[in-house]
């Protein structure tokens, strides 16, 4: 088999969009949940009349679809902002946050009653613990043995709690064997994307089209640091409604392809070890994105990509940062092989008339068939902005 970056460096020829670019991707496989087993749980039971992210990761959030969605079809006539090179690469992602997050809060059962000592002192589910009496809080197994250790006495925490930075003391408790104050911490996220461009005017790749969020709390995961990882796909979980599929892969080595910048909103931006090459397209502006023909570039396995036709249906939330347009496959091959959009797909590039228009980002779970996309040019915005990160 092809090492990935030798298939990364085929050429991407517009003019000739059969012979592909390497596409993309998303999976989640047994390694990639085994490591978040311990952290928390993964949720893809979506319920009905949502939007799943078309990613997969340790949980994903959650959108109502867009069944009033206004229909605005941009005839603008704005230059192209940049040209990229399309990736479409499947990738996994090592991500480890700025403090442990409190995923959520519990009741302990005491001999003395029932209480919960972080609630008691004010710390809410999504507020970032950063230290522990003076002392960085490297990871949630040692702040878990810091706890244990305390022997019931106050510890002075330092909280994030958006851009509020406070203390706050906790008392731990003793119940259920071990001393506890009632928090579910978490500190680290993995899982599978994919690569949706790579700018050479900034040495950045863009990917996934949606932010790394917590399972719980819905929130952006704050980025410490993190590592775009090597991934081999290895089968399909075909999707059918209020039953979103899977494309499934697993970390195929532990050395990393790059490092991670940025966990926003808008995806994942990061560097690669080794430039990818490629014939620059034009970012197809905003403006002129279009209800119409699209042509998804999509990899079901390690034979590599493909290119499988769809339309945009709507232009939806054109004004705001993601979920701007709402897409369709219409290939039967992917269809069958599929079942639609299925997670997985979040990053995979979607092209309009010889340009990139957008990425897919999310599967409505009552048709997956539909999905969310992202405009190009907003990645592409926050792509300019992470030069010099890190």
């Amino acid at each position: 088999m092809r090492p990935l970056w030798k298939r990364l460096r085929q050429q991407f020829n517009p003019h000739s969009l059969s012979k592909g670019v390497k596409v993309f991707a998303m999976s989640v496989g047994a390694t990639a949940v085994c490591m978040l087993a311990s952290l928390s749980f993964l949720k893809l039971e979506p319920s009905r009349g949502t939007a799943l992210e078309a990613s997969a990761f340790n949980g994903g959030r959650e959108f109502l679809s867009p069944q009033a969605a206004q229909t605005s079809v941009g005839q603008g006539s704005q230059e192209s902002p940049g040209k990229v090179v399309p990736l479409g690469t499947v990738f996994g992602i090592k991500l480890f946050t700025d403090g442990v997050i409190v995923a959520s809060l519990s009741d302990l059962y005491t001999s003395n009653g029932v209480c919960c000592p972080a609630a008691e002192a004010g710390i809410l589910p999504g507020d970032y613990l950063l230290e522990a009496d003076g002392m960085e809080i490297p990871s949630n197994q040692s702040l878990a043995e810091y706890i244990g250790q305390s022997a019931g006495e106050a510890i002075t925490f330092q909280v994030r709690r958006g851009e509020q930075v406070f203390e706050t003391q906790v008392t731990p408790v003793y119940g259920e064997g071990s001393f506890k104050t009632g928090m579910w911490v978490r500190d680290s996220a993995a899982g599978i994307g994919t690569l949706t461009f790579y700018d050479p005017s900034t040495g950045c790749f863009a990917g996934l089209g949606h932010g790394i969020c917590d399972m719980d709390t819905s929130g952006v995961m704050t980025l410490k640091t993190g590592e775009p990882m090597p991934i081999t796909l290895s089968g399909v979980i075909k999707g059918k409604a209020d039953a979103p599929g899977q494309l499934q892969g697993y970390f195929s080595s532990e050395e990393p392809l790059g490092t991670l910048l940025a966990n926003r909103e808008t995806g994942v931006y990061g560097t690669l070890l080794e430039t990818p090459l490629g014939e620059p397209l034009e970012i197809l502006p905003k403006e002129q994105v279009r209800c119409g023909p699209v042509q998804l570039l999509v990899s079901l396995d390690e034979a590599g990509p493909q290119l499988y036709e769809g339309e945009i249906v709507q232009i939806a939330n054109a004004d705001q940062l993601t979920k701007n347009l709402v897409i369709r496959v219409t290939d039967s091959r992917l269809l069958q092989a599929t079942g639609g959009i299925v997670q997985g797909m979040s990053g995979c590039p979607i092209l309009q008339d010889g340009k990139l228009a957008g990425a897919v980002t999310h599967v409505f779970t009552e048709d997956p068939t539909t999905g969310y996309g992202i405009f190009a040019q907003v990645m592409w915005e926050e792509c300019q902005s992470c030069q010099g990160t890190g």
